[in-house]
């Protein structure tokens, strides 16, 4: 069985359109689709009467991304877990196509898809993994001055041939398949990360246990990309984003580079502030 597990935030209108085409392009009967839905007030009422086949799963706090998925991930049965943005559009049976790669390749743990903005052009949707020196370059903002520097746009991968499969470090959060024998070696995502960066974490975290991580070509999905993000303001957005960083430092960087990131906290605040008047995260 595959287990899909989307983390709702006031992407009411998004999910109903994922699921639809989501049900357009596979069978009912196998596969286990469950709704988290993270405490955003949405009403999803009309969509439990359209899909009565989806299980909705009520917190009562907002989780996080993270901790969304992994409430999800915990009432899941599926040897195969697939985390799905509400703001994903199928458009082939894309579920079933990466279950089948996988299973081909039992060293691979997680899997990622082709994602497509939807005028039908490539997504940017894998990366190398972050370290301190292109997050301190992040953080600062070098990227707005300069588009192409080498230390970031080598960490954002833009070199990627995105036509071929491979495995790489990480792949986007949006459309994550995992397999049930990662969750059982590693355990959960850690939801220390409230929002950002949980799918790095677990990326490192499964190859560093010796699995796989790998990118298909030739399976594919629409993505809208950061539809629970449009209605949260730009300086908030930044705040969870440094958060996620100096988490992600700390773990896996140890405490005195931690500690650096968290020293230069109130200087990465006031680039944050010129870079919101200027241009958009």
């Amino acid at each position: 069985m595959i287990s899909t597990i989307t983390v709702n935030y006031k992407t009411a209108d998004y999910l109903e359109r994922m699921l639809e085409s989501l049900f357009a392009n596979h069978t009912k009967d196998d596969i286990e689709v469950i709704v988290v839905e993270n405490n955003s007030g949405d009403d999803l009422s009309k969509i439990a009467m359209r899909f009565p086949c989806v299980r909705i799963i009520y917190s009562n706090v907002n989780l996080g991304f993270a901790g969304g998925c992994n409430l999800g991930i915990k009432s899941a049965h599926g040897d195969y877990i697939v985390l799905i943005n509400p703001d994903i559009i199928f458009t082939q049976d894309s579920i079933y196509k990466l279950r089948d790669a996988m299973d081909k390749e039992t060293d691979i743990g997680i899997g990622g898809v082709s994602l497509k903005n939807f005028d039908g052009t490539q997504q940017k949707c894998v990366w190398r993994f972050p370290t301190p020196t292109n997050q301190l370059a992040l953080l600062f903002k070098v990227h707005h001055l300069i588009p192409s520097v080498r230390v970031v746009s080598n960490w954002r991968m833009d070199d990627f041939d995105y036509s071929r499969d491979a495995d790489v470090d990480q792949v986007m959060g949006a459309f994550f398949c995992i397999k049930r024998s990662l969750i059982n070696r590693i355990g959960l995502l850690d939801d220390d990360f409230f929002m950002w960066y949980e799918e790095v974490d677990y990326c490192k975290r499964a190859k560093n246990s010796g699995f796989r991580v790998h990118y298909f070509a030739n399976i594919e999905a629409k993505h809208k990309k950061g539809s629970s993000f449009d209605r949260v303001g730009t300086l908030k957005k930044q705040n969870m984003f440094r958060r996620s960083v100096r988490r992600y430092v700390r773990k896996h960087f140890g405490i005195v580079i931690g500690s650096i990131f968290t020293l230069l906290e109130p200087v990465f605040w006031i680039f944050s502030v010129i870079a919101s008047l200027l241009k958009p995260m």
